[in-house]
Order: C-alpha cells, then sequence, then structure tokens
C-alpha cells in the first residue's frame, strides 16, 4: 500500500516538475528572442514589474523604431527618385545630352533652383500670367510652366519674357514633366536655333528670316512663290509668329515629339523645312483664295486639316550648312546680306542667294 501511494506521490511530483522545466524553457525563449515589433504588443498591456529593464526595453524599442522610420525615409525617397527618373521620357534625356553630360544633371537642377529664388519684374510676372490662360496645353501645370517662363526672364533679361515663349515651353514641359528639365531643354532650343534676335522683336531679324524663307520657296515652289507675291502675302507677315512659337502652336501635340526631335538635331534648317512643307500642303488654297484668306489661314491657331503623318516625311534638298552661313551672312547693323568673306569659293546655293537678293 505504501510502496503504491509512493509511487503515486512520485508520479505526481514528475509531473509537476515537468510542468515548471516546461516553464522555464518557455521563460527562457521569451527572454532570449528579439524585441517585439509595437504593433503586437501595445505599450498599455505591458506589465511593468521590472520598471529599469523595462525602460531600458522601451528605448531600445523606440531607437529601432526611429531607424527602421529612416530606412523608410530613405526607401521611399530612392523608390519616389525612380519614379521621377521613369517619367522622364529617354528622348527628352537625349536632347538634353546635345549639350550637357548626365554627371551634370544635378547641378543643372540646382541651378535652376537658385534661379527660381531671384525675384522677376512685376510686369514681366503679370504678362505670363496673362498669357497662359491662352495657352495650349497648360491644363493642370499652369504653376511648373509660369516658374519656368518666369525663370528665363532672370536667366536671359534681355530678352526678358515675349509672347510665344508660352507656347513652347508648354509643349517642352508636356514632354519632360519636370520643370528644370523644361528650363534648360528650352535654353538649348533657343540657342540651338540662334533665334534670340527674333524675341528681341527686331525688325532687322525679321527681314532676315522671311528673306531665306522668300529664297527657299523660289527655289523649291516656284509658282507657289509667285502666288503669293502677286497676291502681296509678304512673307514678314507671318514668319514672325511661325518663328516666336517655332510652329509648335500649330502642330498637333502627338506629333510634336517629332517635331522637335528635328530641332535639337538640325536647328533652324529643320524649321525651314517643314515651313516649306506647310506652304506647299496649302497649294491649292493660296491659288483659290485672296491676301486675307491666305494669312488668316498661315497664322489660324492649328493646322487640323493637314496630314502630318506625311508633313514630317517630305524631305528637302536643303544643306544645314549652307543654311547656316546664310544666316552668318546677315548684318544687322546695315539690315542687309554680305558675301562672305571667308569663302574662297561660295557654293552655287550661296551666288544663287546674292543673285535673288539682288532681283529683289
Amino acid at each position: 500500500m505504501k510502496s503504491i501511494l509512493n509511487q503515486s506521490k512520485q508520479n505526481l511530483m514528475l509531473q509537476v516538475s515537468n510542468c515548471i522545466s516546461k516553464n522555464q524553457k518557455n521563460d527562457f525563449t521569451v527572454k532570449d528572442c528579439d524585441v517585439p515589433q509595437i504593433n503586437k504588443i501595445p505599450t498599455s498591456k505591458r506589465i511593468q514589474t521590472k520598471p529599469k529593464e523595462n525602460t531600458v526595453n522601451e528605448q531600445n524599442v523606440t531607437t529601432r523604431c526611429v531607424t527602421e522610420q529612416r530606412i523608410s525615409s530613405v526607401t521611399e525617397n530612392s523608390i519616389y527618385e525612380q519614379q521621377e527618373q521613369k517619367r522622364i521620357p529617354s528622348y527628352c534625356v537625349k536632347w538634353l545630352n546635345y549639350k550637357y553630360e548626365k554627371k551634370e544633371f544635378l547641378q543643372l537642377e540646382q541651378q535652376y533652383l537658385k534661379i527660381l529664388q531671384i525675384k522677376p519684374e512685376k510686369d514681366i510676372v503679370h504678362q505670363i500670367e496673362r498669357d497662359l490662360t491662352r495657352t495650349i496645353k497648360v491644363e493642370n501645370n499652369y504653376t511648373e510652366i509660369r516658374n519656368i517662363l518666369t525663370a528665363y526672364s532672370v536667366y536671359d533679361p534681355i530678352i526678358g519674357y515675349v509672347q510665344g515663349m508660352n507656347q513652347i515651353v508648354s509643349i517642352l514641359f508636356n514632354h519632360a514633366k519636370q520643370e528644370w528639365i523644361t528650363f534648360w531643354l528650352f535654353v538649348i532650343l533657343i540657342e540651338q536655333m540662334e533665334i534670340r534676335d527674333i524675341f528681341q522683336l527686331s525688325l532687322n531679324a525679321i527681314y532676315k528670316y522671311s528673306k531665306i524663307l522668300d529664297f527657299l520657296l523660289s527655289k523649291f515652289l516656284p509658282i507657289t512663290y509667285n502666288n503669293l507675291s502677286l497676291k502681296q502675302v509678304n512673307t514678314e507677315l507671318y514668319i514672325q509668329q511661325w518663328l516666336l512659337s517655332l510652329l509648335l502652336q500649330f502642330i498637333p501635340f502627338e506629333y510634336t515629339q517629332v517635331y522637335l526631335d528635328g530641332l535639337f538635331k538640325q536647328g533652324i534648317s529643320y524649321f525651314y523645312m517643314i515651313a516649306l512643307t506647310i506652304i506647299n500642303a496649302f497649294d491649292k488654297t493660296i491659288i483659290k483664295e485672296d491676301q486675307t484668306e491666305i494669312l488668316i489661314l498661315l497664322t489660324s491657331k492649328q493646322y487640323t486639316q493637314l496630314k502630318w503623318s506625311s508633313i514630317f516625311i517630305y524631305q528637302w534638298d536643303l544643306n544645314p550648312g549652307q543654311l547656316r552661313v546664310l544666316l552668318d551672312c546677315f548684318d544687322s547693323d546695315t539690315n542687309s546680306f554680305q558675301k562672305p568673306k571667308f569663302q574662297t569659293h561660295c557654293s552655287q546655293f550661296i551666288i544663287n542667294f546674292f543673285q535673288f537678293i539682288k532681283s529683289t
């Protein structure tokens, strides 16, 4: 009987011992595990049996929380930067690369931000805001386009702001999606085209560009040129508007990437090439209509009736280098073209141009 009782007690003690061992093992596991995440153990439910140890643990948790927040912030910023970079179309980066290397991009962005901090003239800001209300492709980008135009007026105070720039910048921004990229693309485009004088609203500049277009019309489209001359549709009456917006206010947006690509590559020679193609497309209207109707057509807001898919395919035998020579031959002081002195042998293209100038 005693042996049975003793055996029973031993079994009971063994069970209790096993329970204690299991509990101790669980306690050991809890103490040695990593600090639990805050969202699993709310602070209000923690047992404060050891204040000092709990304080240390809370500090560790807080430190880890701050660290995780910083890491999360850096990660989010990195993801945001990557998203921003992805937002920049590769063709816009290519346009920017015509003058700047990628390692200069950060400096360009910082320089743009510094320019923005300079206060422009109040009259310029007022004019920009007034023109933006009637600018194509502004939509929800009013503030960004205004910033870019204002920054350029500070960057080049001699020109400041001229109506027409708003059309160019709005189209560029809708491609680039970022202010600083749009700003520098605009700067490159103006320098590539070398048309700062047209933005100074110089009558001499209008004469220069119109005479070159007249010569090209007489060379490639002689019948159309004669019709325009007979109806007194002077090139000066529409070419300034074309140049001030670089024709961008007339071209549907879905074709502007192709057009801008040509401008960044070839400069003003590409502008003249497209101008010839547009005038050629209006050949029948030029024959039928009078001066007023023709001018209304050439200066309308958008040439929606044109088949733009074929406009950019058409090619003219126009040499950018020879055209560059013609522009360099112009003397703004005398408002006349002077034969190039630096060339011992002028091309037939140059000779024909000066013969044309004499005859007109």
